[in-house]
């Protein structure tokens, strides 16, 4: 059934009753781009100005988990990338079409690296990242798009089970240091939010088949001076989880990682402290996963939305800094917002297509949290890319995520936090009318 709303459109998928099982698939797929074929620059800093990877330190991967109920499915892939693209999406969704997966029950996002593969058709982030490949693109749709055959092809009754514990002293808040002054003033301090979330699924006996972690701040350790591929630190924690958990598979989404960057890395160059960040944040999610209690027929619903963003508003600092590419970023910007919520349980997984800031990842749990749900988690970085995502405080201070990425004025992050509780809301509307 499809709802109209009068500022939003909600694709609703849902079921109501728990079959006897919930089936969960799982599948991996090595996305790294082929260097030694392709010149692939790297997308997440402009000081690099569009010079192409010289190697590959760490492969790139994308996971899927694909979650199926009775005529209910929906597939959740985490990749190891700087942001999703919608033509990436729209491909993989082409190229799973014959498992019944859409735009509306495919969430992909990324952990955002700083040192994956420059993917953008736009020349406005190409100005930024480097010249665009549509055959890389192509040939990392087409490795997810199996991983996805590989999921549904295994899925079987699983049980499932949440915990989160706090892993302190690993992020910090990158924004405190603008405008310092009116925010002493203010009474305010920096918001830092140490939480780590985990997800854990298990076969019907017991065994460990995957575990998905969320925790909030930017993979940054390495800097533009790298030009090796590396899935940064979410790629260690992946692969340290796996080496603690032999034969389960470790999926990585980022949260409301806006103004958190990471902290306490130690290591004699950047690839030591990426692994030392990793290994050691991996060890306390694994702690996490190994108290959690999993539970089998959960019943799993989905919504989406795309609102029509907010006109689009340029600081004085954004209009000198883009110059005469102001016009590019106009074409290339998007006009909607994708917005979903995939319900397992009592749980939502929120994605939000862009960088949000630890508040207004606040405001989304919360806007969301009203409808019924014990637990909600913000998955940054998904779908699509907006930009920062801040409040009208932070915009306010100025910086970097407010002058040079940020695109919709000051009320982006309100706004967000409002459409994603219409999508929560719209759901729970149309499990009330199912009953």
């Amino acid at each position: 059934m499809l709802r109209e709303f009068t500022v939003i459109s909600v694709c609703l998928f849902l079921v109501t009753a728990p079959s006897a099982a919930l089936d969960v698939g799982v599948g991996t797929a090595d996305i790294t781009p082929d260097v030694k074929t392709y010149s692939v620059p790297m997308s997440g800093y402009g000081a690099r100005r569009g010079n192409p990877s010289t190697g590959v330190h760490d492969p790139l991967h994308a996971k899927v988990l694909y979650l199926r109920d009775r005529d209910t499915s929906m597939a959740l892939i985490t990749c190891d990338l700087r942001s999703i693209t919608p033509e990436f999406k729209g491909q993989i969704v082409k190229k799973s079409a014959s498992h019944g997966l859409t735009l509306d029950n495919v969430l992909i996002s990324a952990s955002h690296t700083h040192c994956g593969p420059s993917m953008y058709p736009e020349k406005f982030w190409q100005m930024q990242f480097g010249a665009y490949d549509p055959k890389i693109v192509d040939i990392m749709s087409t490795s997810v798009a199996k991983a996805i055959a590989q999921a549904v092809q295994n899925a079987a009754p699983a049980r499932i089970g949440f915990a989160e514990g706090r892993a302190e002293g690993f992020t910090r808040n990158r924004r405190w240091g603008y405008d310092n002054k009116a925010r002493k003033t203010a009474g305010e301090e920096p918001a830092v939010d140490p939480t780590v979330w985990v997800m854990r699924v298990d076969t019907m006996d017991g065994g460990l088949r995957a575990l998905l972690v969320n925790f909030a701040t930017h993979p940054t350790i390495l800097g533009h001076e790298n030009m090796l591929i590396s899935a940064e630190w979410p790629g260690a924690l992946q692969r340290e989880l796996e080496k603690l958990f032999p034969g389960a598979t470790a999926l990585y989404t980022n949260g409301a990682q806006g103004d958190q960057a990471p902290s306490g890395a130690r290591g004699a160059d950047g690839f030591e402290k990426v692994n030392d960040f990793g290994t050691r944040l991996a060890k306390i999610a694994g702690e996490i996963a190994r108290r959690i209690e999993t539970k089998a027929a959960a019943p799993i619903g989905f919504g989406r939305g795309t609102p029509a963003l907010p006109a689009f508003v340029f600081t004085e600092n954004s209009k000198k800094q883009y110059g005469s590419y102001l016009n590019s970023a106009l074409d290339a910007l998007p006009r909607t917002a994708e917005l979903q919520v995939f319900q397992i349980g009592t749980t939502a997984l929120v994605s939000l297509p862009g960088e949000p800031i630890l508040e207004v990842g606040q405001a989304v749990q919360r806007s969301v949290g009203a409808h019924g749900f014990d637990k909600v988690v913000v998955i940054g970085l998904a779908n699509d890319y907006i930009g920062y995502l801040v409040n009208e405080k932070e915009y306010a201070h100025g910086g970097y995520e407010v002058d040079s990425r940020s695109y919709y004025g000051p009320g982006l992050g309100t706004f967000i936090a409002e459409q994603a509780g219409k999508v929560a809301q719209g759901l729970r509307s149309e499990q009330a009318d199912e009953l």
